[in-house]
């Protein structure tokens, strides 16, 4: 028997880890085939990001070693695969996944591997089984090999079925990885579909673009597998989840096995692009289980001009308006994403677009990413960029919500866009820091009631709302400025890739500096907000209303170690902020108003408040109080 590894390696979340679902289904598929199975062994997956050294020792006469490579393992799997060539110079290492670029350029680039892989890796690593045998590897599609100083590289092919494609749950391939690590929190992946019928130039997400469709029986019997063996945390491997009449289905299994065992106790989808009936009923269901953090309302530009680059069409701002007025009705929390750096793209139109949203009801969460220079896609390709003359940067792979690295064995890079032809270095610079004011101040809520206040009863928008804040606090002394004088010299020396925040008060974990921002403010809130109430009282708001909102704001904001608290009011704030976010706006009336907050749950810890408030119910708008812990006296 000849020994086959796999190495697919993530990081620790506080404790949980991926179950390695990628090789996962190649060792399915081979242990299927008599043939390969007779002649094959699969002896161990390498899955934690252990020391290279500790990997090694697991790896026993190797025949094969073959690597899932992704933006957050690529070095690591470099590294090991010298190593392997240390001491198993016969050994083939073979090279799959996201991150390895169809051009075959790795071959020149690593001499220690031997073999790269293109696309869904089931049939292509069977078919390799098969034709190194006869050594024969021409007649093997999807793959690219050296023959003497020639790259070879073959047919490229897809998948048109996945109905002969077996689940590496039901298989039983993670039985040996779930008994020899009981101490580990296992993440899975749940894949109900493959491919995509969008085309944004910036995404490498499916290798094919034809749906096609795992058979409803085998996904039936993944949940149940997911949910028998307490699987906590499930996240959809679907491009558009809500897209077809049976997603409801499958969340409606999901939903009925956690109320059976428990679990998953949280189903994350990707949804569906132009979110319609089907993706609310999906949201209100899982939402009423507690099983999702919200409604993903994904934009990413609205740039008109960066929207016909990247082949992408949004939904209408009356559509989306529409979609916040009904999830808000239904309180159901909703978030958005925007990708800074695409080309088309200028300071201008990225954040008024951030402030549009606002404008059309996001105010509970909002996400802004980096765009990055995926291997596979549109963007990366050598006419793209000297068309849009995009720049781009390696930079350290940025940890969020994990431990900092200051002793990585293997540093990890993301290659990112830092300037196009419409968005200069300095312009991304100040479009970073509009975007972490905005998230600070209004989505995590230190300044949301005012900035809406403000909107609707004075006419101030949102976009000269904050950019006047972002203004003062660049020209302010104390303490926010400090902080935004740090992120600003970090995203200046982008090439380091250092933007995080770290404090270990919050607990051994980095953070996106709005969320740093807020937990240092929410810490010693009188502070902070006496830095801020100058520039608030620039607004000419009548001092008895500008005191009482004063109050109101705070009463809302979840701040660490707050018990039950109380405050009243001559105006009727709640009903007014209430109808505003709902789409419903009416004018602000004096009226008696007592309110009493009656936090769910005390936190002792400001490291447990931070990763349950800010962390994990970010998405969810868990940084203001709602519900049922407000009540009206």
């Amino acid at each position: 028997m000849k020994n086959i590894y796999f190495v697919q390696v993530g990081f620790e979340f506080d404790g949980s880890v991926y179950l390695p679902y990628a090789v996962g289904t190649i060792i399915a598929y081979c242990q299927n085939d008599p043939k390969i199975k007779n002649k094959y062994a699969f002896p161990n997956i390498i899955f934690k990001r252990e020391k290279l050294s500790f990997a090694m020792e697991k790896i026993v006469d190797p025949y094969i070693v073959a690597f899932s490579c992704s933006v957050w393992n690529m070095e690591y799997n470099k590294a090991l695969a010298k190593k392997i060539k240390e001491k198993f110079p016969d050994c083939l290492v073979v090279f799959g996944g996201h991150s390895v670029n169809e051009d075959a350029s790795l071959l020149k680039e690593e001499k220690n591997v031997d073999i790269l892989m293109f696309g869904e890796g089931e049939k292509t690593f069977s078919s390799l089984l098969s034709d190194l045998s006869s050594s024969s590897l021409e007649k093997t599609e999807n793959i690219a090999f050296r023959k003497g100083d020639e790259i070879i590289r073959t047919e490229r092919s897809y998948c048109e079925s996945l109905e002969d494609l077996p689940s590496p749950y039901l298989s039983g391939v993670f039985e040996k990885i779930i008994e020899e690590n009981k101490g580990i929190e296992f993440l899975s992946v749940l894949e109900t579909n493959r491919g995509c019928p969008y085309s944004c130039a910036y995404c490498d997400w499916c290798a094919g673009k034809k749906m096609r469709f795992f058979p409803m029986e085998k996904i039936m019997a993944e949940i149940k597998w997911l949910s028998e063996n307490k699987i906590t945390y499930c996240f959809c491997a679907d491009s558009n989840f809500g897209m077809f009449e049976r997603d409801l289905s499958i969340a409606e299994a999901l939903i009925s096995a956690k109320r059976k065992n428990g679990y998953p106790e949280v189903f994350r989808p990707c949804y569906e692009k132009n979110s319609d009936e089907r993706v609310f009923k999906i949201c209100s269901a899982l939402n009423s289980e507690g099983m999702d953090k919200g409604a993903t309302m994904a934009y990413q530009t609205l740039s008109d001009e960066a929207l016909f680059n990247i082949g992408r069409k949004n939904l209408t701002m009356e559509h989306f308006s529409s979609l916040m007025k009904k999830y808000n009705e239904a309180g159901i929390p909703t978030y958005s994403e925007l990708i800074l750096g695409l080309p088309g793209e200028t300071k201008e139109s990225f954040c008024k677009g951030i402030c549009r949203l606002l404008e059309n009801g996001q105010h509970n969460s909002l996400s802004v990413y980096h765009c990055e220079a995926l291997p596979n896609s549109d963007l990366t390709r050598p006419e793209y960029i000297k068309k849009h003359q995009i720049e781009i940067i390696k930079v350290a792979f940025n940890h969020i919500h994990s431990a900092p690295k200051k002793d990585e064995e293997v540093k990890e890079f993301s290659y990112l866009v830092r300037s196009t032809a419409t968005l200069s270095r300095e312009d991304w610079v100040y479009s970073n820091l509009f975007s972490v004011c905005v998230q600070c101040f209004h989505s995590l809520g230190i300044l949301r009631f005012f900035a809406i206040y403000l909107y609707f009863e004075k006419n101030v928008s949102y976009f000269d709302f904050y950019s006047s804040l972002l203004r003062y606090i660049f020209e302010s002394e104390g303490r926010l400025n400090k902080l935004w004088q740090d992120f600003k010299e970090k995203y200046e020396s982008s090439l380091a890739g250092d933007w995080n925040y770290y404090n270990e008060s919050f607990g051994n974990v980095t953070w996106f500096f709005e969320e740093g921002a807020f937990i240092e403010i929410v810490s010693d809130y009188p502070s902070f907000m006496k830095e801020l109430f100058p520039f608030l009282e620039k607004f000419n708001i009548e001092k008895e209303l500008l005191t009482e909102l004063y109050l109101y704001q705070e009463l809302l904001i979840r701040k660490p170690f707050e018990r039950e608290k109380k405050a009243a009011f001559s105006y009727d704030f709640h009903s007014f902020f209430e109808n505003a976010t709902k789409g419903k706006p009416s004018a602000l009336k004096k009226k008696e108003l007592v309110l009493n907050v009656v936090p769910k749950k005390e936190y002792k810890l400001l490291s447990e408040y931070s990763k349950e408030t800010v962390w994990f119910g970010r998405r969810r708008g868990a940084t203001i109080y709602s519900g049922n812990e407000i009540i009206f006296d």
